[in-house]
């Protein structure tokens, strides 16, 4: 899986980033594929019409488990790690930016689409910002209650071709895992993922509270498998539009994942960018760049050697890029978090509230800890770190997912697989289910 990055080619094709890290398998894993390709209107790659059903097609694979258990703390304390080097050269990266200078095709759909989002009680989740139109994300911090909110970050192992990788990923339902597709589906070689085991909240300090709860099955977009999902032209199975994956976790002794990270699930925000505002009057002369405040969380190998979550703070960049008639829509923002960090989330509006007092309030915030899209990319830094540069695909509408709503879940790539994993039926046929099950949200 892991080849010397020389050519472009083999830079594109194999960077299905590389926040992926490898360690020599306990023992050998098989690669053996059990995927079942749900059919819906469109075959992989095209683009659905508006008639479409609820939910696009998607490949679903029941995950395989060649070891009764993971020994995790065992696994993180080998010295074999090694870190795959298939992130972005600065030529690439170059080319990507100076790409995205151009205006988005007028008729890709997303691009000025409204931000959508589904929670239990229904409603759109607007980030936190004033009538200046800065965003930001303010929280309360005293005592253990923001550490309660990174709890349904986790850390994600799994097999590719008999070795052991590690990626993040967070909870967005109560057995329902968010992750990037890259992390359980290998692009260049076609191969699923095996021994896929979630911890949330990992840390090599606690081994009591590293609870472990293996994968059932996952589902990624069937663009993504067949290598013809919306890409950067310079950055083939790199910078793509559906880099997103969904994992249906199984029970540990009778408890669902979201009960050992306190209770708590995240949010999630379709085109999270057309949620902000245009400064108000008297405003209007502020140049104000569209951004979101985002918090990244992972767990890169670079910190710590990848044995606890990190936190990175930043603005996040709008970054859509025209291919042809299609729009790639990316965010893009400085990061220290390397190798592993892939698959964690960016979250808007991280934290808790606060109890107002002398008439405070976070400006146009409702909702707090909304996910709105997962690392997926990053740069070829040299020896010295100094490029610290992530992307990611942003849960949004595309070309793959034009829909504004899927079901009751929202618009785009996340809603159409929250859609099919919570609300469609049951079945070979159809989707998990997991809402009457009581796993997802």
């Amino acid at each position: 899986m892991a080849r010397p990055m020389k050519s472009r080619a083999a830079l594109a094709a194999a960077a299905a980033l590389a926040l992926l890290l490898a360690w020599a398998a306990p023992s050998a894993a098989q690669d053996a594929v059990d995927v079942a390709a749900v059919d819906f209107a469109a075959t992989p790659g095209e683009q659905l019409q508006a008639d479409a059903p609820s939910s696009s097609q998607f490949v679903v694979v029941d995950v395989v488990h060649t070891n009764s258990r993971v020994n995790i703390k065992k696994a993180m304390a080998t010295r074999t790690i090694k870190e795959r080097s298939l992130q972005l050269t600065r030529e690439q990266v170059a080319s990507l930016l100076a790409a995205s200078s151009a205006a988005p095709a007028a008729d890709a759909p997303g691009v000025e689409s409204a931000a959508s989002y589904a929670p239990e009680s229904g409603g759109a989740v607007p980030l936190s910002q004033g009538i200046t139109g800065y965003s930001f994300a303010d929280t309360r911090v005293s005592g253990n209650e923001f550490n309660s909110v990174l709890k349904p970050t986790g850390k994600v192992l799994m097999t590719f071709g008999g070795k052991r990788y590690m990626c993040s990923a967070s909870l967005i339902g109560k057995s329902l895992l968010v992750t990037a597709a890259h992390c359980v589906w290998d692009w260049d070689t076609k191969k699923n993922a095996t021994d896929v085991v979630f911890v949330p909240n990992y840390d090599v300090a606690t081994p009591s509270t590293n609870v472990e709860f293996k994968a059932l099955k996952f589902m990624v977009p069937p663009s993504y498998t067949k290598r013809t999902d919306t890409c950067v032209t310079d950055a083939l199975g790199v910078v793509c539009a559906n880099d997103v994956a969904l994992v249906w976790l199984d029970l540990n002794n009778g408890k669902q994942a979201f009960q050992v990270a306190g209770n708590r699930y995240y949010n999630y925000l379709v085109n999270a960018f057309e949620a902000t505002t245009a400064p108000a009057a008297g405003f209007a002369g502020v140049t104000v760049p569209k951004y979101l405040a985002i918090t990244q969380l992972g767990y890169p190998y670079n910190w710590d050697s990848g044995r606890k979550m990190q936190m990175s703070n930043s603005p996040g960049f709008q970054l859509n890029t025209a291919v042809g008639t299609k729009t790639v829509k990316s965010i893009v923002r400085g990061s220290s978090l390397q190798g592993g960090s892939s698959g964690g989330p960016w979250l808007i509006n991280l934290g808790v509230d606060a109890t107002s007092s002398n008439g405070g309030n976070y400006g146009s915030v409702s909702l707090r800890n909304a996910v709105v899209a997962v690392t997926s990319w990053g740069y070829e830094d040299d020896e010295n770190g100094s490029y610290k540069f992530q992307g990611a695909s942003m849960f949004a509408i595309n070309n793959e997912y034009p829909r504004s709503a899927y079901g009751t879940r929202g618009g785009g790539n996340i809603g159409a697989l929250v859609d099919f994993a919570c609300d469609s039926a049951a079945g070979v046929a159809a989707g998990w289910g997991l809402q009457a099950k009581g796993f997802c949200r």
